[in-house]
């Protein structure tokens, strides 16, 4: 008869099993606020729910959260409380684990609209990086340095922060020029073929920037949202199409 129900509030259910998942399936809201853990067969059966409610969860494999990333409306209040636990963890110690940056990129996939503020961390190996790539908003501005991979991985995000780079070589910048909303403030100058690379970008601060090239200047105005220092401006300002 449960299955039926339009809308099942199980708040008080600590587990389930893999017969109730199934049978939990086929209705259209559902809170399991109690649950604390799932397991892969578990989680595929409930992404068939439109609306779920999942709030008592702390952790999440990388199956699962594909998984629950195909819900319609997904709350996990608890994750979302992991990951800024883990965020300020970071942020105070300057270092992130593998153990850190894998969960942090689990509960990416499942929220997506989950931002990774990690501003604190100093150094990222080049899985780090590639685990952090699944969120879609992310700020690493205490970064002095990336690798070409980090850049490679790195340049799937939607919005990315890397203001403490001061420099850049002409394949990261080709690799971040596919970020849609890019901030590189930290950069004092550019090659012609980093302006070149970057200009593809949509929205994109460069306001350390002290000095440009015509050809850079040609190349940056095709920048849709460009944040620049008001001395370069004008320079801009000439090429940009009426």
């Amino acid at each position: 008869m449960l299955s039926k129900a339009d809308r099942i509030e199980l708040n008080g259910l600590t587990s389930i099993t893999k017969e109730q998942a199934d049978f939990f399936g086929s209705c259209s809201s559902l809170e399991l606020n109690g649950l604390t853990s799932l397991n892969d067969s578990q989680a595929e059966s409930l992404s068939k729910i439109k609306l779920l409610s999942l709030n008592g969860l702390t952790s999440i494999t990388v199956k699962q959260a594909a998984s629950l990333s195909k819900v319609l409306s997904l709350e996990i209040d608890g994750l979302r409380d992991e990951a800024k636990g883990i965020m300020e963890t970071v942020n105070k110690l300057g270092t992130i684990t593998d153990e850190q940056a894998e969960l942090l990129s689990n509960i990416c996939i499942a929220n997506d609209d989950q931002e990774l503020r990690l501003n604190g961390a100093t150094s990222l190996t080049d899985k780090q990086a590639e685990w952090l790539s699944k969120a879609e908003s992310i700020q690493l501005n205490g970064l002095t340095s990336i690798t070409e991979k980090q850049a490679d991985f790195l340049g799937s995000s939607w919005w990315l922060e890397l203001n403490g780079l001061t420099t850049l070589t002409d394949r990261q910048a080709e690799s971040l020029s596919n970020v849609d909303n890019l901030n590189l403030d930290g950069l004092t100058s550019l090659t012609d073929k980093q302006a070149q690379s970057i200009g593809k970008v949509e929205w994109l601060s460069l306001l350390g920037l002290t000095s440009i090239t015509n050809k850079q200047a040609e190349s940056l105005s095709k920048v849709e949202d460009l944040f620049i220092s008001e001395a370069l401006q004008s320079l801009i300002d000439k090429y940009k199409k009426p």
